[in-house]
């Protein structure tokens, strides 16, 4: 029951995103968003995948954050109260539709033994053997190989992307 109440969550926040219009209610909707998907997929799969993939989106989503918050224009929030009506209409709709279209939760009983499984394969150990070394040094290179392009395209010369001294 409580995977039906995540993937409601799941969808209002992804039914929400057109109505954002701040960087920050935007940058918080794609991270509530990102934070269940990565429960979803921790349950479904492996919770190292879940994980990983909850860095690499917390990661890309501050780098996103920055330039969209250096460039936006600055407004006013619109009213608060409208968009949090929409998100519990929109929780409440599809939490309903989902309980009254699919009364049967029987599919749901392959969850359990998947978690048993998953327990035993997904020990952790399999990533650091010592097999799996090359993989390990590969990774660490792409990583370098991303860091030092970041620091090439970040690297001005000309100032800040907007500049602030027409605010005073």
């Amino acid at each position: 029951m409580s995977l039906i109440v995540v993937c409601s969550f799941c969808f209002s926040l992804l039914f929400l995103m057109p109505m954002m219009m701040q960087p920050l209610s935007l940058g918080l909707c794609i991270m509530l968003l990102t934070g269940l998907s990565c429960v979803l997929l921790g349950v479904v799969m492996s919770s190292w995948y879940g994980y990983v993939l909850f860095l690499v989106y917390v990661g890309g989503l501050l780098v996103m954050f920055a330039y969209v918050s250096a460039l936006a224009p600055n407004t006013f929030f619109s009213s608060v109260k409208s968009i949090v009506s929409w998100a519990f209409s929109f929780i409440f709709v599809s939490t309903m539709l989902i309980i009254f279209y699919v009364p049967d939760f029987s599919f749901l009983g392959w969850l359990d033994q998947l978690a048993t499984e998953k327990t035993i394969v997904s020990s952790g150990n399999i990533i650091v053997a010592p097999s799996m070394i090359n993989v390990i040094i590969v990774l660490g290179a792409v990583l370098l190989v991303n860091l030092l392009a970041v620091v090439k395209v970040c690297y001005y010369q000309q100032g800040p992307l907007r500049s602030h001294s027409e605010l005073k």
